[in-house]
């Protein structure tokens, strides 16, 4: 992990419905320099940016209840508050339409779920190490 990544805590977002993905990413990342806020749907992600942000970094599903991930994604991109935070999307879905619609609405990253904590850990390191936007996915061998 880069000197520059342990040098003070990281704001993160957390979008997604399930319950246990959300635990499982708050639990993994709690054990590192990262403070957590969770949101089961898009609207109140939208909702706690405006009142809580910045974020360094925002975490989201793609299928979410009302607003779906893709055009969170959108709205946080058209924003000037967000245009540049580092969005990591996440999915159970391995249809490559989808990771291309999240690569075209603006995910910096798109990790399949199940993933394992190490890939976790890394796509998380590896946006918040980075000084400008990515255009990277990870996943699947597939889709690399």
């Amino acid at each position: 992990m880069a000197d520059g990544i342990m040098q003070r805590n990281w704001r993160v977002l957390i979008a997604d419905d399930d319950p246990a993905i959300c635990t499982l990413i708050d639990t993994v990342l709690r054990k590192g320099p990262y403070e957590m806020m969770t949101c089961n749907d898009a609207e109140s992600a939208l909702v706690a940016v405006d009142r809580h942000g910045p974020f360094d970094i925002i975490i989201c599903d793609f299928m979410l209840p009302g607003i779906s991930g893709i055009d969170l994604i959108e709205r946080l991109r058209a924003s000037e508050n967000t245009r540049g935070v580092p969005i990591l999307m996440i999915s159970g879905h391995t249809n490559y339409a989808m990771d291309g619609r999240a690569k075209n609405a603006g995910a910096n990253l798109f990790l399949n779920k199940p993933f394992t904590i190490s890939q976790l850990r890394a796509a998380v390191n590896q946006l918040l190490s980075s000084s400008s936007r990515l255009d990277t996915y990870t996943g699947s061998p597939a889709n690399r």
